[in-house]
C-alpha cells in the first residue's frame, strides 16, 4: 500500500515537472521549482518563529488569546506538522500543499481533521496496554484500595498504591474550574 502511494507521488511529481517543462520551458520550470521551495522554507521559518513566540508567551504567563480553543490548537498543530513535512519533501506538488497547510488557509481542513480524530477516538477510545481506560475529571478524596493488603493502601497522601486489579475506591468531588494560563 505504502509503496503504491510512493510510486503515485513520484509519477505525479514527474508528470507535473514534465508538463511545466513542455509548457513553460526548462529554465522557467527550474526557477518555479526553486521559487516554490524557497517560499515554502520561508513560510516554514515564519511559522516556527510564531510557534516559539506563542510557547514563550504561554510559559511567561502572558494573557492567552481567548479565541484559540485547545481543540483548535491541536488541529492546527497537526496540520502545521503535516505542512512542514510536505515542505521538506522535495517536489512541486508537496511544496505547494505544504505551503497551503502552513498558511491560514488550513482553517478549511480543521473540521475534517476534527471529524477524523473523533472517529478514531470513538473506534479505539483511550487504551492503555490494550485495556480501555475511562478518564474522570475530578479529585479523589479519602481513598481506600479494595482487595489489597491494608499495609499497602496509602503510603502517603500523594502516592496511593493501586492493586493489581486496578480498583481504587473513593469519593469523587468536582474540581474547581480550570484557569487557562
Amino acid at each position: 500500500m505504502y509503496l503504491l502511494l510512493f510510486l503515485a507521488y513520484v509519477v505525479a511529481e514527474i508528470a507535473v515537472l514534465a508538463w511545466l517543462g513542455s509548457t513553460l520551458g526548462a529554465l522557467v520550470t527550474v526557477l518555479l521549482f526553486l521559487g516554490v521551495s524557497v517560499l515554502g522554507y520561508a513560510v516554514l521559518a515564519s511559522r516556527g518563529r510564531r510557534a516559539l513566540r506563542d510557547l514563550t508567551s504561554l510559559r511567561g504567563g502572558a494573557t492567552p488569546n481567548l479565541d484559540v480553543t485547545p481543540e483548535r490548537m491541536l488541529t492546527d498543530g497537526a496540520l502545521i506538522g503535516v505542512g512542514a513535512a510536505l515542505v521538506l519533501v522535495p517536489g512541486l506538488i508537496t511544496s505547494i500543499l505544504g505551503i497551503v497547510l502552513l498558511l491560514p488557509t488550513r482553517a478549511v481542513l480543521r473540521p475534517l481533521v476534527r471529524a477524523a480524530a473523533a472517529r478514531q477516538v470513538a473506534r479505539h477510545g483511550a487504551t492503555v496496554r490494550g485495556t480501555r481506560t475511562v478518564v474522570v475529571d475530578g479529585q479523589v478524596v479519602e481513598h481506600t484500595v479494595v482487595g489489597a493488603d491494608p499495609r499497602l493502601t496509602a503510603p502517603g497522601p500523594s502516592e496511593p498504591v493501586i492493586p493489581s486489579d486496578g480498583v481504587l475506591e473513593g469519593e469523587i468531588v468536582d474540581t474547581p474550574p480550570r484557569r487557562h494560563p
